[in-house]
């Protein structure tokens, strides 16, 4: 049974012991001292080019542990190894400066996952409740993933399935209910919100329209996302450099936890926290454009513990849905001030779907991950995806703008070094404008008069620093064909290019 040098504690796996390792502060120190007299005895050896010390190191790898243990070597190479399934990870020859003071663990605990198994064990119940048997529950499982719930209720009631198969559910309600008694995610709550218009009814009185905010609490959902097993393999809960050299030169940079941001955004924070680095992306979707014009504005969240490999996955559902923004017409305002009064609305919604993540970033909040150990989680927004206008949107600025730095609406693809725009010196332009003030920068920043932004009060977040490149609106449409054929036509001519 293998078993820590450092400590003496027993674990019943390999994996559990550099786990245990990776993740005890007083075992994460004595580990690295070693480390730092096996890189002394290397140095003093004549040879430039040494061989990579003989010691299994791949626990310092976020896919086999997500905590990489306080090592600052950089002389450490990663062998090429093989999870439990056989899958082999192609991160050969990386060299990790982990940082560690991040992602302490209080002590262990238990996911949702094995308080549900335990809960069956108590009641004796069957693994495979509330279906009968395996063969059931496969069957559940493709109803849910490839038919709707007219199709599965005419499938229920064909006589060859209910006379050969014997199901425990007969019809689609049945079948929902057995599916309603599993673990399930986060609730959904339902907000009115109230808008009073520029408009005037007949009496004089402004007119109102109500309109709903579905949502769900985001710091229920990072629960959800780091506490889900099924990412065990793909989480990480600490920052790292990491090099593709020993001398530590050439950095690589291809997750979100081998990036600066994790790093200076973990000094803020007490020794030990555990950052969850929280990921949006919102779009406004027409549903429909012959029956009533219907729109939807869902909004999705990931974190960035999760390896983008697996993020990126539909199948993995490493994406939740939040929350749907009302997506109104808004005809209790004139059309001249439609706009302004959609800005304030969206960023109103977002303020209240967002709340809980304000005292969640400040204060922490104790949850189980994915390995069932306790971290002192802080939520806090990293990365916001949108298109262009919506990026204009929550930036507070015009369209005519850039929403990440202040170049002017005119000097915009000139080679200008223009500075990035500031969440503080933003909101106090904005506070300034709301108390009647006419600040010149208000007009030179091309904002609008949101005066109380979603994102005003988040921690340790800088929304303009958090947009990613849209690539429709910015690289296809921006570069491609905004700049690309614009030029290519004018050097061979419009005739030529359509030949």
């Amino acid at each position: 049974m293998p078993q820590c040098a450092f400590c003496g504690k027993a674990t019943t796996t390999q994996e559990g012991l550099k786990r245990h390792i990776a993740r005890r502060p007083e075992c994460q120190r004595q580990w690295a001292l070693m480390i730092n007299d096996i890189e002394a005895d290397n140095l003093n050896t004549p040879d430039d080019n040494p061989p990579p010390v003989d010691i299994d190191f791949s626990h310092v790898h976020p896919h086999l542990d997500p905590n990489p243990a306080p090592s600052k070597s950089r002389r450490i190479i990663i062998e090429e190894v093989e999870d439990e399934d056989g899958t082999p990870f192609s991160y050969t020859g990386r060299y990790f400066e982990p940082q560690a003071d991040a992602g302490w663990v209080l002590h262990e605990g238990e996911t949702k996952f094995e308080r549900y198994r335990r809960h069956q064990e108590e009641e004796v119940e069957d693994r495979w409740s509330p279906f009968e048997d395996a063969e059931e529950w496969d069957l559940a499982e493709w109803l849910v993933k490839n038919l709707g719930q007219t199709r599965t209720d005419e499938f229920l009631k064909l006589p060859i399935t209910q006379n050969r198969m014997k199901l425990s559910f007969h019809n689609n309600r049945s079948f929902l209910q057995r599916v309603d008694a599993l673990p399930r995610g986060p609730g959904w709550s339902c907000r009115k919100v109230t808008v009073r218009g520029n408009k005037e009814d007949e009496f004089g009185a402004p007119l109102e329209e109500e309109v709903e905010l579905w949502s769900r609490d985001p710091v229920e959902c990072v629960q959800e996302l780091i506490s889900n097993p099924f990412f065990k393999a793909d989480m990480a809960y600490s920052p790292a450099k990491a090099y593709a050299d020993r001398a530590g030169q050439h950095r690589v940079i291809d997750e979100m936890w081998t990036a600066d941001w994790w790093g200076e955004t973990q000094k803020a924070l007490p020794k030990g926290a555990t950052i969850a680095p929280i990921i949006l992306s919102s779009d406004k979707t027409c549903l429909s454009q012959f029956q009533g014009d219907k729109s939807a504005w869902p909004v999705y969240m990931s974190i960035g513990n999760i390896a983008k490999a697996k993020r990126r996955q539909a199948s993995a559902r490493a994406t939740i849905l939040i929350g749907y923004l009302p997506a109104s017409k808004l005809d209790c305002f004139t059309p001249d001030a439609h706009s302004l009064a959609r800005y304030r609305l969206f960023h109103h919604c977002m303020a209240l779907l967002l709340q809980p993540l304000i005292a969640a970033g400040q204060h922490r909040v104790e949850m189980v991950c994915a390995d069932s150990l306790v971290c002192r989680v802080h939520p806090i927004l990293a990365a916001y995806v949108a298109d262009f206008p919506e990026q204009c949107l929550i930036s507070c600025c015009k369209e005519n703008r850039c929403p990440k730095c202040l170049v002017g609406a005119n000097e915009r693809g000139d080679s200008l070094d223009s500075p990035m725009r500031d969440p503080e010196s933003t909101k106090e332009i904005l506070e300034m404008r709301k108390n009647g003030q006419h600040p010149p920068e208000f007009e030179e920043n091309g904002l609008r008069a949101v005066y109380k932004p979603f994102w005003a009060d988040l921690p340790h977040a800088n929304i303009f620093l958090a947009f990613t490149p849209d690539l429709l609106h910015q690289l296809h449409k921006g570069v491609f064909k905004d700049h690309l054929v614009k030029w290519c036509i004018d050097i061979v001519r419009e005739e030529e290019m359509d030949a």
